[in-house]
């Protein structure tokens, strides 16, 4: 069961920390929605590995201590939740037309 908490914080970290991989993954998603490619399932995959787990080592750094793991602070389950709700974000977005370059 995903802890709405653990999830909405490392959503919300994910989406301030770094805006190269923000802006990588919204240029990455625009192009499969554009051309007709787009799968949620493969974007919430997508997300979780080049967006939520770089945002949660980082978040380990700042915030953890030594003896914590990032994949402990954030479960797996957690980090897929937090990824299906950015998906969901970009996913209104390109329905109103709005795509990154």
């Amino acid at each position: 069961m995903s802890d709405n908490v653990t999830a909405r914080e490392i959503e919300v970290y994910a989406l301030n920390f770094s805006s190269s991989h923000y802006n990588g993954a919204g240029s990455t998603l625009s192009k499969h929605y554009q051309s007709g490619g787009y799968s949620k399932d493969r974007a919430i995959k997508y997300l979780e590995r080049y967006l939520i787990t770089p945002a949660a080592k980082q978040y380990r750094l700042e915030h953890g201590s030594m003896t914590d793991s990032w994949y402990k602070l954030f479960p797996k389950q957690d980090r897929l939740a937090a990824a299906e709700s950015i998906a969901d974000q970009f996913l209104g977005e390109f329905k109103l037309g709005n795509f990154w370059e």
